[in-house]
């Protein structure tokens, strides 16, 4: 998988978390923390993309 699609699974990630319903209309995934998770989901996402990029980067640099 390359950093690209990463990033764009973080950002369906992020997304998903912040469109929370509001009071009683909550789904059971967002009550039993499933935002929390996404964000965190994200974040991880992110970090693997940028590794991904600075790996690939210095692999280029070598050959």
């Amino acid at each position: 998988m390359d950093s690209e699609t990463l990033r764009t699974v973080a950002d369906l990630a992020r997304k998903r978390a912040a469109h929370r319903c509001s009071g009683a209309h909550d789904d059971g995934m967002m009550r039993l923390g499933a935002a929390r998770a996404l964000a965190q989901l994200a974040v991880d996402l992110e970090v693997s993309a940028d590794e991904l990029e600075r790996t690939a980067g210095s692999r280029r640099r070598r050959n």
